[in-house]
């Protein structure tokens, strides 16, 4: 891929963090990344506490040996589901991804 990959419009705004989405929105870039052929590398987890800080969770998804894009992007939606719940940020990553 020669280009960079930016954010679908509309994404940014909806961000709790510079690029730290809900579960929704999270699934939501995973079907743009699938649709427009992104290789979708891993993802992060934050959790909110009761302070308003964020601490970033030791649990992530590394798929950056995942040859298969169609299967890297499965693997995003059960981390999605097992890691959802209250307070749960979540920053998909992608190779080539411009901020």
């Amino acid at each position: 891929m020669g280009m960079m990959a930016k954010i679908p419009q509309g994404f940014e705004t909806r961000a709790e963090r510079r690029s730290w989405y809900s579960r929704a929105d999270a699934e939501s870039l995973l079907d743009w990344l699938e649709d427009n052929g992104h290789r979708f590398v891993g993802m992060d987890v934050a959790q909110k506490q009761d302070d308003g800080n964020w601490t970033l969770l030791s649990d992530r998804l590394d798929l950056t040996r995942q040859t298969e894009n169609f299967e890297a992007v499965r693997m995003g939606r059960v981390f999605l589901a097992e890691y959802d719940g209250d307070g749960r940020m979540f920053e998909p990553v992608w190779q080539d991804r411009a901020r």
